[in-house]
């Protein structure tokens, strides 16, 4: 019964933890939802699935919009989990 537990535990971990692909969405709709290159629906649809193959373009798009928002004195706090 125990073992159960833990092994359902630990499946819905996996589908709530966020991936790259969730944190840049995140970033986009809370700091640039209209006003880039991508909008935070487009985001939303291109992304949904976070999908493994997209995790290393995710990542460098988040880290690239970070440091540029860095550079212009932008700040645009979230808790994205990703160093910026």
């Amino acid at each position: 019964m125990l073992s159960s537990f833990l092994l359902l535990s630990g499946l819905l971990a996996c589908f709530t933890t966020a991936g790259p692909c969730s944190d840049y969405c995140d970033y986009i709709c809370s700091c640039h939802p209209d006003d880039g290159d991508v909008t935070c629906d487009d985001c939303r649809t291109i992304y949904t699935d976070d999908d493994p193959a997209l995790t290393d373009e995710c990542e460098t798009a988040l880290t690239d919009l970070q440091n540029a928002d860095k550079d212009a004195g932008i700040d645009c706090s979230t808790d994205t989990g990703a160093a910026g």
